[in-house]
């Protein structure tokens, strides 16, 4: 019995803890297709079309967006805007189709460069049901993506699908 409470009091314990490590997303905010969890130590800000997360050295930019597919176009447009503002070189994507965390997803991986080099960005494109879609942007060179890897690795883990 003695030993119950302590791993009780132990969990209870790490569950005040937990919210502290991480922020958690639905996304879209209504009627939620997904959920993820950005590291706590990421700055977070709301966006037209959804949320950006950046670390405290702004290495590295990620972004979850939601529109209805008949918007997706506009969504794209911004990006390509976005891109621009941001120096970064258009180039054909490298598309690809494959499950992230059991969710069909479509990639399109940019391997251009921006003002301090080369770089990579992509976005990726999911189903949220109700003629919805998420895009999710990633932008990093490859040391400052290899710097944030095991963020980056985290944010992708935990993106659940909502059924």
């Amino acid at each position: 019995m003695y030993i119950a409470r302590i791993l009780f009091a132990t969990f209870v314990a790490f569950l005040h803890i937990m919210p502290a490590a991480a922020k958690n997303f639905a996304v879209p905010d209504k009627n939620p297709a997904i959920t993820l969890t950005i590291p706590d130590n990421w700055k977070t800000e709301e966006i037209e079309y959804g949320y950006s997360a950046r670390p405290s050295d702004e290495a590295v930019f990620f972004s979850v967006e939601f529109a209805s597919a008949r918007n997706i176009d506009k969504m794209m447009a911004n990006n390509e805007a976005w891109m621009k503002e941001n120096e970064i070189k258009q180039v054909k994507p490298i598309k690809a189709e494959m499950p992230i965390n059991g969710i069909s997803s479509t990639v399109f991986q940019f391997r251009t460069t921006d003002a301090n080099g080369p770089t990579t960005v992509e976005f990726i494109l999911m189903p949220a049901g109700n003629e919805r879609v998420i895009m999710i942007t990633v932008w990093g060179n490859d040391e400052e993506r290899e710097k944030h890897g095991k963020a980056i690795d985290g944010i992708f883990g935990s993106i659940k699908p909502i059924n």
